[in-house]
């Protein structure tokens, strides 16, 4: 009981920027609001987000507009999403001196409801774009799903996540989760920052991490745009029960005998007995190529429309 007490006691104590102080504001749990007050990190998450040849960024979860002015400094273009209309307003009231000539479009919407492209219209805003924001850590995998199969898609996407999720954003050998997989199909993930808990207001109860994913020209894999879908479809039945073996997990989830999924592992040159973790894409691909060739019904997604083509992350 007084754990949470002395961190309310700290937050009460911490000295506010005076822009916050000004405004008055009230962060609001149920929204999952924790603002990010630490000015360094702000700077170094659009200093990250700035690529080279793109005047456009789509900020995820405004708020008070701390990354938002920063950002104003690195790009050309600022469409910035907030759900929460209160803040968005006091945001665009803010900053507007700041925003003459259309440069900064603050938008009241949940970022679930639009595709990025219709965001960027909404602004007058187009592609190519990056994207930043400090993500809610209950909507991250399904905001990160979004955005990398957007079409148009973000060149680069630069997001503060909890730093558990980030870490299984980057992934590693032995290590890959159903995240990892899904964001190197897409794109090059990399851990750019931590950020402690006390550099937000009012504190979580987690630390944070900044990670970058740089979008590439095309899948690592050779996974046509037709086969994607089950291809996920391949990649959530074996994580569906990560901790078991390969040969143990596929079978119920994809509806085939012990037999035959452990005679597609041999044939993709792979020991039964791996765990999910275990495997990168190039190992999928070649799972999924030893099903497909023998049976290919497996593999087929019952309600594509339930889903998106990464499925749910986990």
């Amino acid at each position: 009981m007084s754990r949470p007490k002395n961190r309310e006691r700290r937050d009460a104590q911490r000295e506010l920027p005076p822009y916050l102080s000004r405004l008055g504001v009230t962060p609001r749990k149920a929204l999952g609001q924790n603002f990010l007050i630490d000015e360094m990190a702000l700077g170094d998450i659009a200093a990250a987000a700035a690529a080279p040849g793109i005047a456009t960024v789509l900020e995820i979860g405004a708020g008070p507009g701390g990354l938002t002015e920063e950002l104003l400094g690195c790009f050309e273009r600022i469409v910035a999403v907030e759900i929460d209309e209160e803040l968005a307003e006091l945001t665009r009231r803010r900053l507007e001196a700041r925003s003459a000539g259309g440069i900064l479009s603050v938008i009241a919407a949940d970022i679930l409801d639009f595709e990025p492209g219709e965001l960027l219209e909404e602004a007058g805003a187009s592609a190519p774009y990056v994207v930043a924001g400090n993500l809610p850590y209950y909507i991250t995998q399904p905001i990160v799903r979004r955005l990398l199969e957007a079409d148009p898609a973000p060149e680069r996407i630069v997001v503060m996540v909890q730093r558990e999720v980030g870490r299984r954003m980057i992934g590693a050998a032995d290590r890959e989760s159903l995240l990892s997989m899904s964001i190197k199909f897409y794109g090059e993930p990399q851990l750019v920052l931590d950020v402690p808990s006390s550099s937000f207001w009012p504190s979580p109860k987690v630390d944070s991490a900044v990670v970058v994913i740089d979008r590439l020209e095309a899948p690592p894999i050779p996974i046509d745009v037709e086969e994607r879908l089950s291809f996920f479809h391949l990649l959530r039945a074996g994580y569906a029960s990560p901790r078991k073996q390969l040969h143990n997990a596929l079978p119920g989830a994809l509806g085939l005998p012990g037999a035959v999924v452990s005679a597609a592992l041999e044939t993709a040159g792979l020991d039964p007995a791996l765990r999910a973790q275990h495997l990168g894409l190039a190992d999928w691909e070649r799972v999924y190529r030893a099903i497909a060739d023998v049976h290919p019904e497996a593999l087929v997604v019952q309600d594509p429309l339930a889903r998106g083509a990464n499925g749910n992350d986990r």
